[in-house]
């Protein structure tokens, strides 16, 4: 049996109401909110998340391959699948893979890992995707678009918990929305209802009922029926035109809470369907436009039950924080021209010592059993010469102290910095992110979240943060 065997989501901590973005403007806005991405995160960051939530009770040096999907990666020319196998700490024999330029991007790499898995190439393939999208000031995008992450386990026996029952694929050349290579960084449109009546909803129904066909599936038998779309109304279209009951087979689009989480957002949807209370031998259509149309049909199996507790996507949406200003959230687009504190690092450095500053390890004296980070090779405590041995640290842990500083160039003031004693052993300094500086205090547990530090020298420099644990269920 070959399908699905985990599922992890993340949604930003940061969430902006569309009334916030309107009033900025003197326009109508909508209402509930949309995710935003703090100052410090990104898709690849954003994909660590969603990925160590899907790995809950699971070793990431078990897995065979890691792909990553997104129209937005912090590099145009450089793997961010690698960088996140690293964070991760997956084996040095993995298959990493990158998928980008579509919206089909995700569910282009779901289908590459379980064919992967089924040719017998790689098992245990862990597929994410993440975007963070910018839309124009003062256009519907604007209000529309949201930041988030998904990620599910594809392999195969009896850990399965969505058998894969197949697929169908249909290109379908029409502009809905684009970037253009190296001259746009926002979302280009020219006939958003031409794109969405004669693209989006008639190919994304055509495909669904030719997909139906072909799996021998009648609408009334789809339990959860996990559609992309671009709006509310869209989704709704669809619905429709299929016949599905919107109140007990389509599964929520998050348009609400989240906006439109572009390539995330089939996973996204995806893991609320798995969370939804779906028994086994129900069926799970998964289906997802961009220029084209992805169709996959899953069955629940019964160790769905047996699956481990996470955060998931319902532990996100219970745990956020309202960004009130909207010049703050513009500049943490670098949509304005304030710039950011520069500083530098060294591509050599992240080289050289990437297991220490990506997938954490520190040092434990082998006389005394004090665990150092940045390892050492003299012990601070018994003066143990060459006794040292490596060792994977915590991702939690508690405050030992901390200070606001106000003078810290930071785009945020001030900047909390901490020192941090992780379960486990080892006392380790960072910075503090996605929380209230006033809510601050000593012992309180923290989690560590792998976040971009700052940009110099022409790349993009990342290391670990804390946060205050986010409620909602617990991180790995």
């Amino acid at each position: 049996m070959i399908g699905i065997k985990s599922f992890g989501a993340y949604v930003p901590w940061l969430r902006m109401s569309r009334e916030t973005v309107a009033r900025s403007w003197g326009i109508p806005g909508a209402p509930g909110t949309v995710a935003v991405a703090n100052f410090d995160e990104d898709s690849l960051t954003m994909a660590c998340e969603a990925a160590s939530d899907c790995l809950a009770g699971l070793e990431a040096s078990d897995l065979g391959g890691l792909f990553f999907a997104s129209t937005t990666p912090p590099y145009a020319e450089k793997s961010s699948a690698s960088l996140i196998a690293v964070v991760l700490d997956v084996t040095d024999e993995a298959y990493t893979c990158d998928f980008a330029l579509s919206l089909r991007a995700s569910t282009s790499a779901l289908g590459a890992a379980l064919d992967a898995v089924k040719a017998g190439k790689a098992d245990d393939i862990l597929v994410t995707a993440a975007d963070a999208r910018f839309a124009e000031p003062m256009t519907a995008w604007e209000q529309t678009l949201g930041d988030g992450a998904g990620a599910v386990l594809v392999g195969s026996g009896e850990g399965v918990i969505a058998e894969y029952l197949g697929s169908y694929s249909s290109p379908d050349e029409t502009y809905m929305t684009w970037r253009r290579e190296a001259r746009d960084r926002t979302l280009r449109e020219f006939n958003a209802r031409m794109a969405q009546t004669k693209g989006y909803t008639e190919r994304m129904a055509a495909g669904i009922g030719k997909a139906m066909e072909r799996f021998g599936v009648r609408p009334e038998e789809v339990s959860r029926a996990v559609c992309s779309a671009p709006d509310f109304r869209a989704h709704m279209a669809v619905a429709k035109a299929l016949k599905l009951d919107p109140a007990t087979q389509m599964q929520d689009a998050l348009f609400a809470s989240v906006g439109w989480t572009g390539t995330a957002q089939p996973l996204l949807m995806l893991a609320g369907a798995l969370e939804s209370g779906v028994k086994a031998g129900d069926l799970i259509l998964l289906a997802n436009y961009g220029e084209g149309v992805d169709v996959l049909l899953f069955r629940v199996t019964e160790a769905l039950e047996g699956l481990l507790p996470r955060r998931g996507l319902r532990g996100h949406l219970a745990s956020w924080s309202s960004l009130d200003s909207y010049p703050v959230f513009l500049r943490y687009r670098d949509a304005l021209r304030m710039g950011r504190p520069e500083y530098a690092s060294s591509t050599t450095i992240l080289w050289r010592e990437r297991r220490e500053l990506y997938s954490l390890y520190g040092s434990r004296c082998r006389e005394c059993g004090l665990v150092r980070f940045p390892p050492q090779a003299v012990c601070s405590r018994c003066r143990a010469r060459g006794e040292r041995e490596e060792v994977r640290l915590a991702r939690r842990g508690r405050l030992f102290n901390f200070i606001n500083d106000h003078l810290f160039e930071s785009m945020e003031s001030p900047t909390t910095l901490c020192l941090v004693d992780l379960d486990g052993g080892g006392r380790i300094f960072l910075h503090m992110t996605d929380r209230d500086s006033e809510a601050v205090e000593l012992d309180m547990e923290v989690e560590l979240t792998f976040r971009r530090l700052f940009e110099g020298e022409d790349f993009y420099t990342y290391f670990w943060k804390c946060r205050p644990v986010r409620g909602g269920g617990d991180a790995v």
